[in-house]
């Protein structure tokens, strides 16, 4: 008596080729995607880290009654928070070349001294007794994404949503 013989089982080698090329293929045009869309991402924290820091640190300057001031550098997307005579690093970024590598921040109308100041009433001015300062900060990542924050003589920063996509 002959047993009825079963088909094959799995896949020839031809098919396996196949499906690893495809899979190849799609992964060559997804990764530069995933990429850019986890640097905009990331970039996006830091332009969102920025205003909360300054609403820190103008309600800090009325709560307390205190100077608070916040340096920003122009070279970099850094700034540094200052409360009486200490630094708040909660509140401070400090190594934003490292954590955010190819974003660019450019600071226009900033005060002469590059610090901004807090008064008790929670206008930001250019020194203590100073002139009101509004600086306007552009952020870009590196595939292009720009964000525009400005910063308003009351202490609000007000983000652009039109250039941010």
């Amino acid at each position: 008596m002959r047993r009825p013989q079963r088909p094959h089982r799995g896949f020839t080698l031809v098919e396996m080729m196949v499906t690893i090329a495809i899979a190849a293929l799609l992964g060559v045009m997804v990764v530069p995607n995933l990429i850019d869309m986890v640097d905009s991402g990331k970039t996006s924290v830091l332009v969102n880290k920025f205003p909360q820091d300054v609403a820190w640190a103008r309600n800090q300057a009325v709560t307390t009654q205190q100077a608070v001031s916040m340096a920003l550098s122009s070279s970099s997307c850094d700034w540094q928070t200052t409360v009486g005579a200490g630094t708040v690093a909660e509140h401070s970024m400090s190594n934003a070349a490292t954590e955010y590598p190819g974003v660019q921040c450019k600071i226009t109308n900033p005060p002469a001294s590059g610090t901004l100041f807090f008064t008790p009433q929670g206008l930001v001015t250019d020194g203590p007794g100073g002139t009101p300062a509004s600086p306007t900060i552009t952020v870009t990542a590196r595939q292009g994404q720009t964000w525009i924050l400005q910063m308003l003589g009351s202490g609000t920063v007000i983000l652009n949503s039109n250039t941010a996509s």
